[in-house]
């Protein structure tokens, strides 16, 4: 195949070449051929000469004899490759020798061009690499564009994540991330006396405004040095005060002006005037300070306080017993094989189930009746037995990969891809069986504290090599990682249920899916809705290009999905 003569001369015209050569002629007709392509050339007489030059410019190309007084080419190319690992070069020389050959591969040239000249050869060693050069230029700059989207795209959903969109306040999420940061803060939750009443009498748009004008006085009345406002659900709103030392005395006072200040607040909208009473609830328990609150809060509203200060006198959670009686069945359910995997379907756009996630379940000693995750999961964890249950559920499922024809994804934690045992075992398991990786598909939940993201990645790359596929579970129930993402490339992510439940009515869910799908779909990621309810939210994910849908809308999860034999 033939140059063409015409492109080469538009992709090398705004290239820099330094041309090193030590005779004259030879240097003279490689010149006159050159200056048709490139319209900036530096010209060395010899290796000492070529190095200084490129030391004091910069270039894109180099070309260079081998043979030369003072310092040869090789010589001259290696003290190069020191300091530019990427700059091409190519290298003209009379010699075919296979040492000198090889080393020139050794220090990575991108050509190796016999003298005499060959004009066509020639033209397409240049060539060649001048498209190089242009391809990684291109890529560079489509990186750089991404990277750019990326960044302004990470920017644009952390502050709707961190800022509550109707008050401006901080958001419900901003309150748990400050909450781990601070040291020792107050929490004072306030609660809007019957709003529910207020939305029926006077519509949404008015109670809208309500809270809008109680975020401005909420503000006026509380310090701006040490207190953070937040807005955590409808009529819920929460400061958090940072003063480092409170005596309950004089804070009990400063509670009683907040409070004085804000209940019967006067609230005029249009024609309407509308009284507004709060409740108080407060904490400054070093353990579960938001929950402390909530009992205060809660205990005041039931017995009609209008500020309460927690203490364990009102706390009547039976924790501990419960947790006791949580471990004790998980042990049971152990002992009994009571230990159960079912399966949810995972349909296309179309409705067609393409694979099936596996979840963990506890069936119950004498109903059968499944115990579900949200009883024992988090006391498995707190008490260690999450281990034993979460090998079950994942050795069921890969057993169940060699018993049928389907694709199974299963769920991984932080702590399963640090159990260096237990990964062990699940790449024995790929070495004996290494075709079912291309129907496997392991979730790793994002939304899991990740001490070390090497540890994810080295994971990853360990199954990729048996195909199997990589989903980032509950994807947006967090701060989500888009750097993270960039780099560990996911074949799947699976936004997170709390996003999709409310969709249809929550325009803040809505606007964080379209641009997660956006986002993912730029880079080739497939994006999974989980918690698909109901027909309306399906045509809603439908309508921003979902790629697969999950939830009871199409199938509660299933004990049996068939075999070999009966599928």
């Amino acid at each position: 195949m033939s140059v063409n003569i015409k492109e080469l001369s538009t992709m090398s015209m705004g290239l820099k070449l330094l041309y090193v050569e030590d005779d004259d002629s030879a240097r003279k007709r490689t010149l006159a051929l050159l200056s048709n392509f490139f319209k900036d050339i530096t010209v060395a007489i010899d290796g000492e000469d070529g190095l200084e030059k490129f030391k004091n410019a910069s270039f894109d190309l180099i070309l260079s004899d081998i043979n030369m007084p003072k310092l040869n080419g090789l010589e001259m190319l290696k003290i190069i490759r020191e300091q530019n690992q990427n700059i091409p070069i190519l290298f003209l020389s009379a010699y075919n020798d296979s040492t000198y050959i090889l080393q020139a591969i050794e220090l990575d040239i991108d050509g190796y061009i016999l003298k005499p000249l060959e004009q066509e050869q020639f033209l397409k060693a240049i060539f060649k690499t001048v498209q190089k050069i242009k391809l990684l230029a291109l890529s560079d700059s489509y990186k750089n564009e991404l990277e750019a989207e990326v960044k302004s795209r990470n920017e644009e959903i952390e502050y709707k994540l961190s800022y509550d969109s109707l008050t401006k306040l901080f958001s419900r999420y901003s309150f748990f991330r400050d909450l781990e940061t601070l040291d020792s803060p107050t929490v004072i939750l306030l609660d809007i006396d019957e709003f529910r009443v207020i939305n029926e009498v006077y519509g949404g748009d008015i109670g809208s405004k309500v809270l809008e004008k109680f975020a401005t006085y909420l503000s006026l009345h509380v310090d701006a040095q040490t207190c953070l406002l937040y807005r955590l659900s409808a009529d819920e709103f929460a400061i958090i005060d940072t003063s480092k030392e409170i005596e309950i005395d004089k804070y009990n006072v400063l509670i009683q002006k907040l409070f004085d200040g804000l209940n019967n607040l006067k609230i005029k909208i249009d024609e309407y005037t509308i009284s507004v009473d709060i409740t108080i609830g407060i904490s400054t328990e070093k353990e579960n300070i938001y929950e402390t609150a909530k009992i205060a809060l809660d205990y005041a509203k039931k017995n009609k306080i209008s500020f309460l200060m927690y203490s364990k006198s009102i706390d009547h959670r039976k924790e501990s017993g419960l947790t006791l009686q949580c471990r004790d069945d998980i042990l049971a359910a152990i002992e009994d094989k009571r230990v159960l995997a079912v399966y949810q379907p995972i349909v296309n756009k179309e409705g067609k189930t393409v694979k099936h996630e596996t979840l963990m379940r506890l069936q119950e000693a004498k109903t059968l009746k499944h115990m579900l995750p949200s009883y024992f999961l988090d006391v498995a964890i707190k008490t260690r037995l999450y281990e034993h249950l979460s090998s079950t559920i994942v050795f069921t499922a890969l057993n169940k990969l060699k018993d049928s024809k389907h694709t199974l994804s299963m769920n991984f934690t932080y702590s399963d891809i640090k159990n260096t045992a237990f990964v062990k075992k699940i790449d024995a398991f790929f070495l004996e069986h290494a075709e079912l990786g291309k129907r496997a598909v392991f979730e790793i939940t994002e939304s899991e504290a990740i001490e070390n993201y090497d540890d994810v990645k080295n994971f990853i790359k360990k199954f990729r090599q048996y195909g199997v596929e990589i989903a980032i579970d509950d994807f947006g129930s967090g701060f989500s990682n888009f750097e993270y993402i960039l780099e560990i490339e996911p074949d799947y992510l699976k936004i997170d249920g709390s996003l999709i439940r409310d969709i249809d009515t929550d325009t803040r869910a809505h606007t964080l899916v379209e641009a997660i799908v956006q986002f993912s779909h730029k880079l080739g990621i497939k994006v999974i809705a989980e918690y698909v309810h109901s027909e309306l939210i399906f045509q809603m994910l439908q309508e921003l290009d979902i790629d697969e849908y999950q939830g009871y809308y199409f199938s509660e999860p299933l004990e049996k999905i068939g075999n070999k034999n009966n599928e």
